[in-house]
């Protein structure tokens, strides 16, 4: 097209970029019908009109694209995701060489130009995913609304003008062009058997551009290893191809001006999958039902529209208008319907836990405009299980994130430490610990130094922090202390806000206990390797201060963990990008549990929380019935455990008798690893402390159990 457009081109391109607007004006008309003539719904849905207008994804990423003649050149990608409560997102990839420039920005710097094109093309494309999401809820298609976009133009100034150029390419450019795409597009985890799926527009974009994208979204899937086991034939299907390219393929080259980025083997082999695929997520099928005279699909479609018109006195299609958006509105209203890939934020841990991780990811106005869930899965500590136990439990809780709608997951140190790398190569969605975030927060105070890390046993006796602190710095010494009891003291209400924190005289003896075996090792840097020991921090601050007379650099993993997601989230394109309202923040937990989840969160974070009980079996939807069995052990176990830590932090023995008991039931002391990478500290249990605890004993049966067990423990340990 010549830059010389003529008027007549220009004011038919003006009413594109109202377009958005238009739709935006049939949902409030929809909202005002609703409010006047059917008050109960309005009621209930009323708050969620905002974030039905706002997409749930917008990015503008720019790719380099490499030219035949060796050279560079920036080429803008669009996409959004409007909605995905009702499915995967569904929409067109178009090529875009021209756009409307106002009169006005012509007139402006060409800087300042660029930027209102990539706006104005940003809101062609959301335009596009937000009418898709209002027709497939009418249709009642299991899909999402989205749409992705190529600006095939170049804006420039001529002639003192500002003007829109199209831009050529070459086959061979166009081709690396669409594998770049489909390669981001997978990486992003946005593209996937279960997430986004370009389709043509059958005017800028066809079926054979599509099949290059495809064919590199598939091998960056399997070579990512972003398939999950449930993707069975399809991971099978793709592993023989990638077998035949041979080894030299196995790392990604940059695409090269040959016939070879022509080539689709992966699309090829996949051709039926991809075939049945795209008949499913172009609702085909459906739409063929929808359309007949005589099909009972078509005719019910008919009736729902008259019924809705007559209901609301209300012409047809504004009756469609109302019929979408009271769907959409239905199946957002459930907290945990937000479809995986571009869904929530979910973060799974024990206890009060996860309500001190999301009070620091609360903090950075960045995750604003994201959906938080924060699942509170037992009571139970799982420092104190064995390894194959914390992994067991770890995949069920992952799965039922999963299937929550999670786009992320985050765990705690403990199932960071003993299941997150195996877990990881099971799920497609990303997992997330504080483990590796904590250890390089610790190496930026500097090298050569003396760590000490305090945590729970599980955590210490994986040898991760030490692992991993080593593989940075061999120099370091890391010395580490097992707190069994400041998880529970935490979940027990031992404190008043997280900001500042009111500790009790007998919880701060505790900490300082904890604490002796490191005070005396000249540490540089603490780092807290438990998620609930963020509540202790300033404590912890004061008790070194006041025993050394030196400051410690303390990383607390809790809050680390929020600036890694935020950080994986921005690299990763995860983003919702909310920009005007704030995302959803939901409450989960055990049946059993959410009352007193409830009311921690509101000691917490001083603001009052509704949790939502779950049953995780019920969540997973498919548990056989020894993980059944496996789950009512667990939370059997669970209120004993907790029980028992209660009577010891209640009991009227000394802070030291205290955390000594401990020690020998739950840390150091029935604990069995090779020491050679660092040191682990425990306090020795002394006589006094089994002589006080004698005289509780008698008139505690509980406590009569830890004696009889610990005298156990030390007649073990003497033979």
């Amino acid at each position: 097209m010549s830059p010389n457009r003529t008027r007549q081109q220009v004011t038919e391109k003006q009413p594109e970029s109202t377009a958005l607007r238009k739709i935006h004006l049939r949902i409030d008309k929809v909202k005002l019908i609703l409010r006047e003539k059917d008050k109960k719904f309005y009621d209930k849905h009323n708050h969620l009109f905002d974030q039905l207008e706002e997409p749930r994804q917008r990015f503008i990423d720019t790719i380099n694209l490499s030219m035949d003649d060796g050279t560079t050149r920036p080429i803008k990608f669009f996409l959004v995701q409007h909605n995905l409560a009702f499915g995967p997102g569904q929409g067109v990839l178009r090529f875009i060489k021209d756009v409307y420039i106002p009169s006005e920005v012509g007139k402006t710097s060409l800087q300042r130009a660029r930027d209102v094109v990539d706006k104005l093309l940003l809101e062609q494309v959301e335009t596009l995913a937000t009418d898709a999401s209002l027709n497939h809820a009418l249709h009642n298609e299991k899909l999402g609304g989205a749409s992705c976009a190529v600006a095939f133009m170049e804006v420039r100034e001529i002639g003192g003008r500002i003007q829109t150029i199209p831009l050529h390419f070459t086959e061979f450019e166009t081709a690396r062009l669409l594998r770049e795409i489909g390669y981001r597009l997978a990486k992003y985890r946005i593209m996937g058997p279960y997430g986004f799926w370009p389709e043509p527009d059958n005017v800028t974009t066809d079926e054979q551009i599509l099949n290059l994208v495809e064919d590199e979204a598939l091998r960056t899937l399997l070579v990512k290893h972003l398939l999950t086991p449930s993707d069975k034939e399809l991971l099978e299907t793709l592993d023989k191809v990638y077998g035949r390219v041979g080894e030299k393929n196995k790392i990604r080259k940059k695409f090269k001006n040959t016939s070879e980025i022509l080539e689709t083997p992966y699309h090829d082999a996949a051709l039926t999958w991809l075939k049945e695929w795209r008949a499913t997520r172009r609702g085909e099928t459906a739409m063929e039902e929808l359309v007949s005279e005589t099909s009972k699909a078509g005719k019910h479609y008919r009736n729902q529209v008259s019924k809705t018109a007559r209901k609301y006195q209300v012409m047809p299609l504004i009756a469609e208008d109302i019929l979408a958006v009271k769907r959409l509105l239905a199946v957002m209203y459930l907290p945990f319907k937000d479809y995986k890939p571009n869904g929530q934020i979910v973060i799974m841990d024990t206890g009060i836990a996860p309500a001190i991780v999301q009070s620091h990811l609360s903090g950075l106005s960045e995750l604003a405009g994201e959906d938080v869930v924060i699942i509170s899965v037992l009571s139970k500590r799982l420092g104190g299980s064995s390894p194959k136990r914390i992994e067991q439990l770890c995949r069920i809780y992952v799965e039922a994130a999963y299937n929550l709608g999670a786009k992320i997951v985050t765990l705690c140190n403990t199932m960071d430490s003993n299941a997150r790398a195996i877990i990881s190569k099971e799920f497609s969605i990303p997992i997330l610990g504080p483990i590796v975030p904590a250890v390089e927060a610790a190496l930026r105070f500097g090298k050569a130094m003396n760590i000490g890390v305090i945590a729970t046993k599980a955590t210490i006796g994986s040898g991760i922090y030490v692992r991993e602190i080593k593989k940075h710095d061999p120099e370091a010494k890391v010395f580490s202390v097992i707190a069994p009891l400041l998880a529970t003291m935490a979940d027990l209400g031992e404190f008043d806000t997280l900001q500042p924190p009111s500790m009790n005289q007998e919880t701060i003896a505790i900490l300082e206990a904890n604490l002796r075996p490191l005070t005396g090792k000249n540490i540089d840097t603490l780092i807290l390797g438990c998620t609930h020991y963020s509540l202790f921090e300033q404590t912890i601050r004061e008790i070194w201060k006041r025993c050394t007379g030196k400051e410690v650099h303390i990383v607390d993993s809790s809050r680390e963990l929020s600036h890694y997601t935020l950080t994986y989230l921005k690299q990763n394109k995860m983003l919702s990008l909310r920009a005007e309202h704030k995302g959803k923040l939901s409450y989960m937990a055990s049946k059993d549990d959410a009352q007193t989840f409830e009311r921690s969160i509101s000691e917490i974070t001083g603001c009052t929380a509704g949790v939502m009980p779950i049953d995780i079996g019920e969540v997973v939807g498919r548990l056989s019935e020894e993980d059944r069995l496996f789950q009512k052990a667990v939370v059997k176990e669970s209120k004993e455990d907790v029980n028992l830590r209660g009577v010891i932090i209640n009991s009227n023995l000394s802070a030291e008798a205290k955390v000594a008991i401990a020690d020998k039931l739950y840390g150091a002391g029935s604990l069995d690893i090779s020491q050679s990478n660092g040191e682990i500290l425990p306090l020795e249990l002394q006589e006094e402390y089994i002589t006080d605890l004698d005289k509780l004993a008698a008139q505690d049966k509980e406590l009569s159990k830890i004696l009889s067990h610990i005298k156990k423990l030390l007649s073990n340990k003497a033979k």
